[in-house]
């Protein structure tokens, strides 16, 4: 348990706000092994200014506040009381990046007081292998380490975080809902927030909750290392990118194709889309991403079994996943201003047309394949195109209008030109 000093507070409805203060030291010592996992926040960046902070402690000057959301219904904090939380209770806001950097150097101070290693080089290679992070982000290097031996910079750093106090922001009890917008305003000066990250984040902490009940569906991410297979098709019905599930979801929505880049949890919508514009949050609720992401492995599967290998390769792609759900949402008139019932009712209504009509006409791979082939980079935007060929096709399929690839890569062909 980590032991703070509340300094004010304040009960807001049904969440709480403190302002507090803790050590430095007792700080790190209890932060959850994972903490830097929270699946809301980025990634662990290379920052050259953050990785003075040590520095900045060492002098004794301020740092920032570091903004926590925690979790405990019988929390009743008054100030001036000092107060134990559960850090394993506790996820990071605002100030991941700079909590990772001293946490890092606390495991360099405590790892080199346990295993007593008086050669720079061999307790580099030893955090290396526990560590490889640290190194990867360019916090730790074998020159550092070598300077720590050489200064005694290992018992500086640690008589400097003993005797540091950190200053805390801890919202209490916030709804999944309400963590994320904290984490939109406090990152609004840092870079524009777009409507797709939101998603992102909304349904990121939705899915912490839904996977274990979907165990027949996975979704991965980038740092994965199941990723190159997933995405050639070595895969099961249900496996996706987590991204190209994002934007299957949204192309829905907006009834347009929509594109992912290849920064995970960065999807980036075409140039003139990037804004902060609002999103309609009620779509995140457990029925409707469960009913969104089953029927997906229904097609799936459909897919698998009509063209076998090629279904499974075809069906993954971020290109054929927007098309798709873009024309869904093209044939259902679905508005992301209507209530979640109504777009539920019809998503599942069109969904359920479109498995007939998959299971009646199928999707006709090698036809798409052979058109796809005739298609000259030179001429479209390949990506661009493929979304919407499919969106097409789809429409078509929906309206029983019995499509061909060859008609509608031609009038695009047309179009584009």
């Amino acid at each position: 348990m980590y032991k703070i000093t509340v300094l004010d507070c304040k009960t807001l409805d049904d969440r709480k706000w403190m302002l507090c203060k803790g050590n430095l030291t007792d700080y790190l010592e209890e932060l959850k092994e994972d903490f830097y996992n929270f699946s809301i926040q980025r990634k662990i960046v290379k920052n050259q200014y953050l990785d003075t902070l040590v520095t900045t402690i060492k002098d004794k000057d301020p740092i920032p506040l570091i903004t926590l959301t925690y979790e405990d219904q019988h929390l009743e904090p008054t100030v001036g009381a000092q107060i134990s939380i559960d850090m394993n209770q506790v996820e990071i806001l605002d100030g991941l990046q700079r909590t990772f950097r001293l946490w890092a150097h606390y495991k360099l101070i405590r790892e080199q007081k346990e295993s007593g290693i008086a050669e720079p080089a061999q307790f580099a290679k030893k955090i290396k292998t526990e560590y490889p992070i640290f190194f990867e982000t360019g916090i730790v290097s074998l020159a550092k380490i070598r300077n720590f031996y050489q200064e005694n910079e290992f018992h500086k750093i640690y008589e400097a975080f003993n005797a540091f106090d950190v200053y805390f922001v801890v919202w209490v009890n916030l709804t999944p809902k309400k963590v994320i917008h904290k984490m939109l305003v406090l990152n609004a000066g840092q870079r524009s927030v777009s409507k797709t990250h939101q998603f992102e984040l909304l349904f990121l902490y939705l899915w912490d909750d839904l996977k274990n009940s979907l165990n027949d569906i996975k979704l991965f991410r980038e740092k994965d290392p199941e990723v190159s297979k997933i995405k050639s098709g070595q895969r099961n019905a249900g496996d996706y990118m987590f991204t190209s599930v994002i934007v299957a979801l949204r192309s829905f929505l907006e009834k347009r194709p929509l594109r992912v880049s290849i920064d995970d949890l960065d999807v980036s919508e075409l140039s003139q889309d990037i804004s902060s514009a609002e999103i309609n949050e009620s779509v995140f609720n457990a029925d409707f991403i469960e009913l969104f992401l089953q029927s997906l492995k229904a097609l799936d599967q459909l897919l698998m079994n009509i063209e076998k290998e090629e279904g499974s390769k075809w069906f993954v792609k971020d290109t054929t996943l927007s098309g798709i759900l873009a024309g869904l949402g093209v044939y259902a008139k679905v508005d992301e201003r209507q209530s979640v019932n109504e777009i539920q009712r019809l998503y599942e209504e069109s969904f359920k047309t479109l498995l007939a009509k998959v299971e009646q006409y199928g999707f006709n791979l090698t036809e798409f394949t052979r058109q796809y082939n005739l298609l000259s980079s030179r001429s479209v935007n390949i990506g661009s195109f493929i979304r919407k060929v499919i969106m097409d096709y789809t429409v078509e399929l929906l309206e029983d209008k019995k499509p061909s690839w060859e008609e509608i890569f031609n009038a695009k062909n047309k179009n584009a030109l």
